[in-house]
């Protein structure tokens, strides 16, 4: 019986001991959580439709991003790009089954970094969508203007099938400031081909 009652006060002072530890947790990420100004979007910047075929499989798009105020809060600039496209896949033989792949990476320009990508089937009669995303580098201070510079790549993983891939896209990015809970005056972002 006096074990029983030594193992109870213990019980009860892990169980407190460990309510501490959880609040203490919560407290220190809330203590260490950035304040950001509010996340501001670009107008949607539709491109060109381009042409994928299985001779001419693959085109670059330079995109460029840019992020401006009129008063600099001299803080660091946090920046997302999406791109949303449709696919229309004509294959030359209309009773092909196989379907071929459609690969879209967004990189940061002039790097060897692979980026981000995604890539999927593509069906004939049927339009498809997909979508890729990328956080951009935080390396740029907001003087007046912050730009990122990034490319678009498109392929078609055709695996010998004859056909033809329309891709429709349009591009939107975001931004905020790191550091401050208020937006900078007149803070824009716009996205477009240079």
């Amino acid at each position: 019986m006096p074990h029983h009652q030594d193992t109870a006060p213990k019980s009860r002072l892990r169980h407190w001991a460990s309510r501490l530890a959880l609040l203490v947790a919560c407290v220190s990420v809330v203590a260490t959580s950035q304040a950001t100004s509010e996340s501001v979007s670009s107008a949607p910047y539709t491109g060109a439709p381009r042409t994928l075929t299985s001779d001419a499989p693959r085109v670059t798009i330079p995109l460029v991003m840019r992020a401006t105020t009129s008063k600099s809060p001299d803080k660091f600039v946090e920046a997302e790009m999406l791109v949303e496209f449709k696919l229309r896949w004509t294959p030359a033989d209309p009773n092909q089954t196989e379907k071929p792949v459609f690969r879209a990476m967004l990189r940061e320009s002039g790097t060897d970094f692979s980026g981000q990508e995604n890539y999927g089937p593509v069906t004939a009669g049927r339009l498809t969508p997909l979508d890729v995303r990328m956080s951009l580098p935080r390396d740029c201070k907001l003087g007046t203007r912050c730009e990122w510079l990034t490319d678009l790549n498109l392929e078609l993983q055709a695996n010998g099938i004859a056909g033809t891939l329309e891709v429709e896209w349009t591009a939107t990015g975001s931004a905020f400031v790191v550091d401050t809970s208020s937006t900078p005056r007149n803070f824009t972002v716009t996205l477009s081909e240079p």
